[in-house]
């Protein structure tokens, strides 16, 4: 039994009372020299409280530009509109960018790819966080050094003190993606935005980040966004998943049901793509999607990802395709002919949970299978 998937409905226990985070009809339009682009086409998304909400999809799918938009900070030439922004119920839409001054980094918190980047080289550690804290706390420079020591301790931030006296370029990768996520603490926000925030550090570090901000968000209760294109970082932290392709959701659910059941050709053909350990054969080619994410111009007449779609029929170009979510499970897809689970083990994804987290000397259990 399935019908056309509704924003407002709860999919998951963690969702039930105001959102944190209520997304409806999202989307971007740029003006370029080549005409007009749409890289996001009405995306909805919810976020409860002390849940976890993975965004997956390849580069060029809309992802970092959803959460971008979302916190105002696409350039001017970028059209955003929205039937709903909201962040506990108060809207985000026509802000003045003195008022997105008592948002960013107070109420809502973005952790960015990579923390090389995002900290100013050219500033001690120790001034950037001081400065974060003062810009929204009525607070004197010794408390907020205090405070900025007692989260760089939490993260898990040796000599803390020491940390702050130096230089970005000082630190490793993995201690600067840490106090971009103390940063991003420092005022207790709502929602805190995760974009791709292990992509740039090597394995063992990703798992022990994934710890932490799991470890994180079970003791403060925020709610986290986080955007990747790794589904091994989704079977290890999220609680639900959006599928994203083309501008779309493609495919939206609780993670274990996503990743046990893909329902959509495009999120099958992801999960095909890596192995698994214990159901990839030794020998055995991976699978692969043939083709690239298309440009994202003009009106969908038909759905996006008809060219690359193994599965595709003459219903598919008949128009666009809406989402349509199971009244059962909450688990919904945007496809005209979903398939039927993908074809792996319904436990492969456990198997691919643990592999996923190990290394960091912590263990996350299984989330079990819908």
């Amino acid at each position: 039994m399935s019908r056309a998937a509704h924003p407002e409905r709860a999919s998951s226990p963690g969702e039930a009372g105001e959102p944190v985070l209520d997304v409806r009809g999202l989307a971007v339009e740029i003006a370029t020299a080549d005409g007009l682009l749409r890289p996001v086409r009405g995306v909805d998304l919810r976020v409860a409280a002390g849940e976890t909400l993975a965004i997956v999809g390849e580069s060029g799918c809309g992802k970092s530009l959803t959460s971008l938009a979302i916190m105002g900070l696409l350039p001017r030439q970028a059209r955003i509109t929205a039937q709903r922004i909201a962040l506990k119920g108060a809207s985000l839409q026509g802000l003045s960018e003195r008022d997105w001054r008592q948002v960013r980094g107070n109420r809502i918190a973005m952790i960015f790819q990579d923390p090389m980047t995002a900290l100013d080289p050219c500033y001690r550690v120790g001034d950037q966080m001081t400065e974060v804290l003062r810009q929204h706390r009525a607070v004197s420079r010794a408390d907020a050094i205090a405070r900025c020591v007692e989260l760089l301790r939490q993260v898990g931030v040796s000599s803390p003190e020491q940390r702050l006296a130096q230089y970005p370029h000082q630190l490793s990768g993995g201690l600067r993606q840490r106090i971009m996520i103390a940063m991003a603490l420092l005022c207790e926000p709502e929602l805190i935005i995760a974009d791709e925030p292990t992509t740039a550090l090597d394995v063992t570090i990703q798992a022990q980040i994934l710890h932490l901000l799991a470890r994180i968000q079970r003791e403060t209760g925020i709610g986290l966004v986080l955007i990747t294109h790794d589904l091994g970082v989704v079977a290890g932290i999220a609680d639900r998943v959006a599928v994203m392709y083309g501008g779309q959701v493609v495919e939206t659910g609780a993670c274990a049901s996503v990743l046990a059941r893909p329902l959509h050709p495009y999120t099958e053909g992801l999960l095909r793509s890596i192995p698994v350990p214990g159901a990839t054969r030794r020998g055995e080619m991976l699978g692969y999607i043939p083709g690239v994410v298309p440009r994202q111009a003009g009106a969908l007449t038909r759905c996006g990802f008809l060219e690359r779609c193994p599965y595709a029929g003459a219903a598919c170009a008949a128009g666009p395709v809406p989402l349509r979510e199971d009244d059962d499970t909450g688990h919904a897809v945007r496809c005209v002919l979903p398939v039927d689970g993908g074809g792996r083990p319904a436990d492969a994804w456990q198997r691919f949970t643990r592999a996923a987290v190990a290394g960091a000397g912590e263990d996350i259990p299984a989330r079990s299978a819908a």
